[in-house]
């Protein structure tokens, strides 16, 4: 069981990745009013791999601890600035757009996730079990990112990345109660 200093712990470095949401640093919380530019992406490209001009490094963080027996917890999506990287052929807003979606399915993931576990109360002592739980949503979202790429061939076929900017959209409007 966790003691009350590790939920001061816990909520001090919460504060500290949602404090660090601005473009300073390298990594970035998933903002609705702050889109990426291409300045996010700050890693060097990799030319070793032709059919992808610019590369979207996000995820989803979430950190757990224990009250009052029940594990509580903060998920987060976030955008890594120096594993992040774009090509000079890509610099156009159309491949921004592309990558900004990538950024936008992690946090529809996150959304899910965050609302997944709302509906479910973990007791202490069963943190494998919430593990377990979170891993599935992070194969789904992970899915869905390699999905999107396969479906719009890495954005080059735009009636499709249009299709996927509208079915994210829409999706993430579902989940009004679950931003971050």
């Amino acid at each position: 069981m966790k003691t009350p200093s590790n939920i001061v712990i816990l909520a001090a470095l919460i504060m500290i990745l949602v404090g660090s949401s601005h473009r300073d640093n390298g990594m970035m919380i998933w903002n609705e009013d702050q889109r990426l530019t291409w300045d996010d992406f700050q890693g060097m490209p990799d030319y070793n791999i032709s059919d992808v001009s610019a590369l979207t490094s996000s995820g989803i963080i979430h950190y757990k601890g224990c009250e009052n027996g029940k594990i509580i917890y903060k998920v987060m999506a976030y955008f890594q600035k120096d594993q992040s990287w774009v090509k000079p052929v890509a610099y156009t807003d159309y491949h921004l757009a592309h990558e900004q979606l990538h950024f936008d399915i992690t946090e529809l993931y996150a959304r899910k996730l965050r609302q997944a576990l709302a509906q479910r109360d973990f007791r202490c002592d069963e943190e494998a079990a919430f593990d377990s739980f979170v891993r599935d949503y992070l194969m789904m979202w992970q899915k869905a990112q390699i999905d999107y790429d396969l479906n719009t061939h890495h954005s080059m076929k735009p009636e499709q990345q249009q299709e996927w900017q509208h079915l994210v959209a829409f999706e993430l409007s579902l989940y009004p109660h679950f931003r971050n």
